[in-house]
């Protein structure tokens, strides 16, 4: 008989991030964590029901019967532990824990309520991001007024949103007409590479480690080519962002440069990223170190120097998966 040391539930699983996550679970651990993957899809349109040991089908993180369902989760495994890997289920989440409402039995890995509100809302992460000279985009409310002092075409971006949802160039001012300025923000254009920054800062002993990524292909949203890398101004920038922000555990932030060159902060996540897997390729794994950090447990292991760069390509694996319950 198998006998799991811990309980872990997976939310959002049918994303990259979650999935790659339970790999790096099931590569570390074996069969020694007990996984329960959580997703708004049904079991038999989730590729991660085949590695977790239950999966659970839920409402979305949004929904009022969403805290309902942690209560279930709770009471069918007790003592787990709860990885949420989508931006809002984090937020929502982090809230439910702040308020004393997190279900009993559950504990939670993710930052805390004002640092994960912060990252989800690009207008006022620009202006913490000034605010600590880190470096950030121009970037205004989206009104005339601000569209007439930028440079065409401007970026016009939700203010809350993920994957680049939302996002056009804009060139003129009768693109704003009826929508609502506080919810969506004016950008400076910005020029590739789209550099992302994959960061882990210890809970514990407060050491700090990154790595970047430049994406070269993607089908659709998915990246496909990459190449991995270190760079010491991008390094130093991760590091004030992660301890300013007291960005704990696994997360991640990406960059493109202005006109003049530099780098430029246009996003910040508080969680691992998509191409952790495709990073882990390389040897470091920044979504085994949150969990073994979490844990108490030496990370050394899974984030070991990088020597040069590398270049990771991904091919497609095929999931048989199921209707039943296991």
């Amino acid at each position: 008989m198998i006998r799991h040391s811990r309980r872990l539930i997976v939310g959002s699983a049918g994303a990259t991030n979650a999935f790659g996550t339970i790999e790096s679970v099931r590569e570390r651990y074996g069969d020694g964590i007990f996984l329960i993957a959580i997703d708004t899809g049904r079991r038999e349109l989730t590729a991660a029901s085949v590695l977790a040991d239950a999966f659970v089908q839920v409402p979305l993180a949004r929904a009022p019967e969403f805290p309902g369902v942690l209560r279930d989760l709770a009471m069918a495994h007790p003592g787990s532990y709860y990885l949420p890997l989508h931006d809002e289920e984090i937020e929502v989440a982090a809230r439910l824990a702040l308020e004393g409402a997190l279900p009993p039995g559950l504990e939670l890995i993710a930052p805390p309520f004002d640092v994960v509100r912060l990252c989800n809302d690009k207008w006022e992460m620009h202006q913490w991001l000034r605010a600590k000279a880190l470096p950030s985009p121009e970037t205004a409310l989206a009104t005339p007024a601000a569209l007439a002092t930028m440079r065409r075409p401007a970026i016009l971006k939700p203010s809350r949103g993920t994957g680049g949802a939302g996002i056009r160039p804009i060139n003129d001012a009768a693109d704003l007409k009826d929508l609502d300025s506080s919810q969506w923000l004016l950008q400076e254009m910005l020029a590739a590479p789209d550099v992302s920054v994959n960061m882990f800062l210890s809970r514990s002993t407060g050491a700090f480690r990154c790595i970047c990524r430049e994406c070269f292909e993607k089908r659709g949203s998915v990246e496909t080519k990459m190449r991995i890398f270190d760079d010491r101004a991008l390094a130093g920038i991760a590091e004030r962002l992660a301890r300013e922000l007291q960005l704990f555990g696994a997360s991640n932030f990406e960059v493109l440069r202005d006109t003049a060159g530099d780098w430029r902060i246009i996003d910040v996540n508080p969680r691992v990223g998509a191409s952790a897997r495709m990073i882990a390729a390389v040897g470091l794994d920044f979504a085994a170190a949150n969990l073994a950090d979490f844990w108490g447990e030496p990370t050394d292991t899974a984030l070991p120097p990088l020597e040069g760069e590398h270049y990771v390509v991904r091919q497609f694996a095929n999931y048989v998966t199921s209707r039943s319950a296991t």
